[in-house]
């Protein structure tokens, strides 16, 4: 079930980050491409908050590689199976 709910998380986070390359690139219209880049901003923010909570437990289970891209661009979806594969190892 959780694989289902990150993989979900994923797909829809690229669609979201795809939507805010369209409205940056005036291809999706007004008031429409204000929205989608509100939205795009305010999880990139979300995700860096995520990021600085969790990017020391991360870099303690990939060695020094903190996670950053992964995190900002899909969140819990990219440290949560990180950390619970580390913690099924253990």
């Amino acid at each position: 079930m959780l694989k289902l709910i990150t993989e979900s998380t994923k797909a829809l986070l690229l669609a979201l980050w795809a939507a805010c390359v369209l409205s940056l690139l005036s291809i999706i219209p007004e008031p429409y491409a204000r929205t989608v880049l509100i939205v795009g901003a305010v999880v990139l923010l979300v995700h860096f908050v995520e990021y600085l909570l969790v990017r020391s437990k991360v870099a303690e289970r990939l060695g020094g590689n903190t996670g950053f891209i992964g995190t900002m661009a899909f969140g819990f979806g990219y440290w949560l199976p990180v950390l619970r594969s580390t913690q099924h190892e253990q």
